[in-house]
């Protein structure tokens, strides 16, 4: 649009241009993934079409039961048997916890990509992306091939597609990540990412500083007061004929989400892993903090989550600082 139509100009070599962060960002996962393969979910799909990228698992035991296309939070007998110790040992795969866990590595990683891009954007000056990840049932649908076509007979894509079409006019704005609420649902039965992901509700308000209030420390410095945190208002959108609800998630805080699992290690050993693991620990043994608790001035050490960033381009075997 702001080419004119014309490809051939100077605005439409330069929105092509953007077509490379797209590709940076999927040589910079699969090269990841090639490497780290416990970091992304099992039966990971994408597939970038034009300016846009899609990504999508299927979750196997997160199924609603006939009838019901949401979540609940509840559990079967089964899933409540798998969950609690049998015979000393918690037996993790093929349960609900396993699915949450496959689903926050989802999310962790479209979060990463989200962040790059929009960095990537902003250095030349672009608006950059907006996402939305939705949730839905999908049935398997051959093409002429013989070949599952994962995107097709797929509605995530359809729900995540008509959300993003309706953009600003319904209340997704700008070039941020909304997250239906089933998706966040379906995270919190792993509980060590449940508790990730609820500080991701939380957003600076740096722009909303006020330069004219003037504070006055002990020491006599002075200082400009520093922004506080907001939680933004869930967005309410009837798609399909059904009602669902999307938040606006804060994409550095879901960029640990693909590191639970060494995040869940240092709860067990923190003593073992110094003062940052202790940090960690009380963070995730912990309940998600009150608004009012997260705008105390020590949030950085209280809620390490808060800071953390996983990036796209950081290498997990230095992350830790170990090789």
């Amino acid at each position: 649009m702001v080419a004119n139509w014309d490809i051939r100009t100077q605005a439409g070599s330069q929105a092509i241009d953007r077509l490379s962060s797209l590709e940076k960002a999927i040589q910079l996962f699969e090269q990841e993934k090639a490497a780290y393969p416990d970091l992304y979910p099992s039966g990971l799909q994408y597939i970038r079409f034009n300016d846009a990228l899609f990504l999508g698992i299927d979750i196997e035991y997160l199924a609603p039961p006939t009838g019901q296309t949401t979540l609940t939070g509840g559990y079967s007998i089964d899933q409540l048997q798998k969950i609690y110790p049998q015979e000393g040992q918690i037996a993790f795969e093929g349960t609900t916890a396993e699915s949450g866990g496959d689903v926050a590595k989802f999310l962790g990683l479209v979060a990463r990509i989200h962040k790059y891009i929009n960095v990537r954007e902003a250095e030349k000056s672009f608006p950059g992306c907006r996402t939305v990840v939705a949730s839905g049932l999908r049935k398997c649908f051959r093409n002429r091939k013989g070949v599952d076509d994962f995107f097709s007979a797929n509605f995530s894509v359809s729900t995540a597609f008509e959300a993003e079409k309706m953009g600003s006019s319904a209340g997704l704005k700008g070039n941020h990540l909304y997250v239906e609420d089933d998706v966040a649902m379906a995270i919190s039965y792993c509980e060590p990412c449940y508790a990730i992901l609820g500080f991701s509700k939380f957003f600076r308000t740096d722009s909303l500083i006020d330069p004219y209030q003037y504070q006055h420390e002990q020491e006599g410095a002075l200082f400009l007061p520093r922004g506080s945190w907001t939680v933004p208002e869930p967005v309410t959108l009837d798609i399909l004929k059904k009602r669902l609800a999307f938040r606006r998630l804060n994409p550095t805080v879901l960029t640990n989400l693909q590191l639970f699992k060494d995040y869940q290690q240092f709860a067990i050993e923190p003593t073992k892993n110094g003062k940052f693991a202790k940090q960690i620990s009380d963070s995730l043994s912990t309940s998600t903090p009150s608004l009012e608790e997260v705008n105390k001035k020590k949030t950085r050490t209280e809620h390490p989550f808060l800071f953390l960033e996983f990036s796209l381009d950081t290498d997990y075997s230095n992350f830790f600082g170990q090789e």
